[in-house]
Parts: structure tokens; C-alpha cells; sequence
């Protein structure tokens, strides 16, 4: 059995898993630090081999070892570039959370999240997991996957020239959106503890003997818990909601390449 490999066959695979790696390095979920690094390389490489028998990859031209070399960090870099833009969504989140319970008094409970590494609030937690297990569930994801395989057509290995001017307006005016998208999440706690620091506002000024403190630091936890799982119902328009967000910001940075 003949087990031969054309050597421009390997090359074009090299390029493919170069930028499929660096973009599960950085991507959301697949990033996930819970997940063991041989799984995600497995995954990579699963992928990667999927889209290079799907599609027709030419290697770009070079004259050196060091050229290849360059051209394969190139796919390195826009794989983790990608992941990352495509990743800032699912921050949004995070900030959410936090949002909230600075607002109903939660930023002490602090658990460690090691998908980030880092310690987030408990309402920054539980949206992160509720949202991910949807869109796993809803297979979401799969547009995720799509978007990868859609960047060797609309930015092919070895043809990358960035536009920075608009990468950095498209980058810059996401960004903004992420922080809207972020306070419009926290939006109903928000408001239902500004409405409740203003009436324990009228109770001390005509009651200057109760103790509005001590009162109303367990109104707004009770207050904050209450509207939370009334907002419930609408975690999975979040999830589709900012999966949508990311695509657009994904494909708006392939368009700037």
C-alpha cells in the first residue's frame, strides 16, 4: 500500500491547521482552558483535515525555508486574531455580570473561573455557563466553525493584506457595541436598584430613625435575585443575540484583510 505524500499537499495541510490552531487557541468555547490541550489540538487537527478534503487550499509562493516559515506564523497570527474578535462577545458577558452585582452587592462573591484564569463575580459566572450551554445545545456553535472555514475563501492563505484603517474602525466601533450590549443586559437590575435606592431615599428623609443601611442592603439582594430569574426567559435571545454580534465582527475583520 502506497502511503506517499505529495509534499505541496502537506504544505497546503500545514496551512489550514496553522491558522484552524490558532483560531481554537482563541475562539469561544473551543478556547475553554476546562478543555485539555491535547482535546483541542485533536479537535484542530480533526478540523483542520475536514476543510483542507472540502476545499481546494493552493500554497502561497516562496523562495526559502524562512519564507515558509513567515507564511506560517501569518496563519498562526490571523487564526488568533480571528478567535479573539470572535471571543469579545462572549466578554460582554463577564462585564455584565459584574454590572450586576456591583449593583446588588455580589462583587465580593468572587468564584475562579478556569476557563479565563482569572476570579469572576458568581452573576458573571452563571451567565457565562448558562449562555455556552445553549449555544452548544442549539448548535450555535456550528456558525462558529462556518465562519473559519468561510476565511480561507474570503482571506486565502498567503494573501493577506490588512487594511488598518479598517480594521481599526470596524475593531473600535465593536467595541462600543460590546459595552452597549453589555449595560443593556444589566439594564433590569440597574434600573430596579436605581428605583429602589430612591424610595429607601423618601423612607430616610421622613423616617430619620429606621436604619436604611442595614435595610437596604437586603432589599437589593432580595430585589436583584427576583428580577434575575425574571430575566431568565431571555437568556437564549443573549446567546443569539451576541453569537450574531460576533459573526458580523468576525466577518467585518476578514473583509479588512
Amino acid at each position: 500500500m502506497d502511503l506517499k505524500i505529495a509534499t505541496l499537499t502537506l504544505e497546503s495541510f500545514l496551512f489550514v491547521f496553522a491558522r484552524t490552531g490558532g483560531f481554537m487557541a482563541s475562539a469561544p468555547l473551543f478556547s475553554n482552558r476546562a478543555i485539555n490541550a491535547r482535546i483541542r489540538v485533536l479537535m484542530a487537527a480533526c478540523l483542520a483535515i475536514t476543510m483542507f478534503v472540502s476545499m481546494d487550499v493552493q500554497p502561497p509562493q516562496y523562495s526559502s525555508v524562512l519564507g515558509f516559515s513567515l507564511l506560517l506564523v501569518e496563519e498562526i497570527l490571523v487564526g488568533l486574531a480571528l478567535g479573539f474578535v470572535s471571543n469579545l462577545a462572549m466578554v460582554t458577558l463577564v462585564m455584565a455580570g459584574e454590572f450586576i452585582d456591583r449593583e446588588i452587592g455580589f462583587t465580593m462573591a468572587q468564584t475562579f473561573d478556569p476557563g479565563t484564569n482569572m476570579n469572576v463575580t458568581i452573576t458573571a459566572q452563571l451567565y457565562d455557563q448558562v449562555v455556552f450551554l445553549i449555544i452548544l445545545i442549539s448548535n450555535l456553535h456550528h456558525f462558529i466553525l462556518k465562519a473559519i472555514a468561510d476565511s480561507f475563501v474570503l482571506a486565502p492563505v498567503g494573501n493577506i493584506t490588512p487594511d488598518v484603517t479598517s480594521l481599526y474602525t470596524n475593531f473600535m466601533s465593536y467595541v462600543v457595541q460590546f459595552f452597549s450590549i453589555g449595560f443593556r443586559i444589566a439594564m433590569p437590575v440597574f434600573l430596579s436598584t436605581i428605583i429602589l435606592n430612591s424610595v429607601l431615599g423618601i423612607l430616610a428623609k421622613s423616617s430619620p430613625q429606621m436604619n436604611m443601611f442595614a435595610v437596604g442592603m437586603q432589599l437589593k439582594v432580595f430585589a436583584g435575585l427576583f428580577v434575575l430569574s425574571m430575566c431568565v426567559m431571555f437568556i437564549p435571545n443573549i446567546a443569539n443575540y451576541l453569537i450574531e454580534r460576533a459573526m458580523d465582527m468576525f466577518y467585518g475583520f476578514i473583509g479588512g484583510m
